[in-house]
């Protein structure tokens, strides 16, 4: 009789331990699967931020007329903007995009200098030709928009969502040059090509083109953008000048 409780005894130590070695077994394989799962994450945020980033280095580059091709691939170089939470994302690049045009504006074109702006450059680029962009396990459902302050890639996967904001160098219109154009006839009566410059205020013309800026273009990752460096003339009592500003659309 007693040799049989000790039976019973040991078999129930012998479940239990089981029992809590399987326990502990399930903790550790969630706990695994939840830290592949954020090192997936993560790879996926940065993937998305070298993609907002190329397409920013090509964007800039376009404007300032570095250019080694007509298309671009990648892009490696630095930057100072961020990569974007869940929050919106001009919430701090509009004051840096606003004081960078409010100090460069009026003395680029008062300069009547043209050694940087004496022709336009066109270049195209395609996300969807970048292997990195290949990769990413949303790729269908990417959206691309873009404004004069900022580049951003967004993305939903589940119940994440995946954000990379960055600022142009730039000064960028999300518009075709017809558009461009024909929104400059209407507003001050000229296209403000070397033809027909404009006559107008240097500050009304940079509070117009800031309003532009604000408009915001959702583009196909899918199909080429085009990327186009045009110039805008301007004529003053004594002389005609002109700045440049990149026009992004497809």
């Amino acid at each position: 009789m007693r040799d049989f409780a000790r039976d019973d005894l040991a078999w129930a130590d012998f479940l239990i331990s089981k029992s809590a070695l399987i326990l502990a077994s399930v903790i550790f394989f969630a706990a695994l699967c939840n830290l592949i799962a954020g090192f997936k994450e993560l790879e996926t945020r940065e993937k998305l931020d070298f993609l907002v980033l190329d397409f920013k280095t090509a964007v800039d580059e376009v404007g300032s007329g570095n250019l080694e091709s007509g298309s671009y691939g990648s892009g490696n170089s630095e930057s100072d903007s961020y990569v974007s939470d869940d929050s919106g994302p001009r919430d701090v690049e509009s004051d840096n995009y606003q004081a960078r045009d409010q100090q460069g504006f009026q003395s680029e074109l008062q300069s009547g200098r043209m050694d940087a702006l004496d022709e336009s450059h066109e270049s195209f680029y395609c996300f969807s030709e970048q292997e990195i962009f290949r990769d990413l396990p949303f790729t269908e459902d990417i959206k691309v928009r873009v404004s004069g302050e900022y580049v951003c890639l967004e993305a939903d996967l589940g119940e994440r969502n995946f954000r990379a904001v960055k600022p142009f160098a730039f000064r960028v219109l999300p518009l075709n040059e017809s558009m461009l154009h024909e929104k400059l006839s209407v507003e001050f009566g000229a296209p403000g090509n070397e033809e027909t410059p404009l006559t107008a205020d240097y500050s009304e013309i940079k509070i117009f083109l800031q309003a532009l800026g604000t408009e915001e273009a959702v583009l196909n990752p899918g199909e080429n953008i085009s990327l186009k460096k045009e110039l805008i003339y301007v004529k003053d009592e004594e002389e005609i000048s002109a700045f440049g500003c990149v026009l992004v659309y497809q």
